[in-house]
């Protein structure tokens, strides 16, 4: 059984390198594609970050103030 899933991981292997060499410029493309989705995503948790730690301010303020 474990030599069946060998083999089989070592042709996915194999295809997956000869689809590599094929088509470099897709993967080059998906690359580009992750790359820009991790930094949307860091854009858009660092933007939260900022509004919460500003209305966290606000807070504060109002309460040293009215306090």
């Amino acid at each position: 059984m474990d030599n069946n899933f060998e083999e089989k991981d070592k042709q996915r292997l194999e295809a997956e390198e000869r689809y590599a060499r094929e088509n470099p410029e897709r993967i080059e493309t998906n690359r580009r594609l992750v790359a820009r989705e991790k930094k949307n995503k860091l854009k858009s948790r660092l933007n939260r970050a900022i509004l919460v730690v500003f209305v966290l301010i606000i807070i504060v303020y109002l309460i040293l103030f009215f306090l």
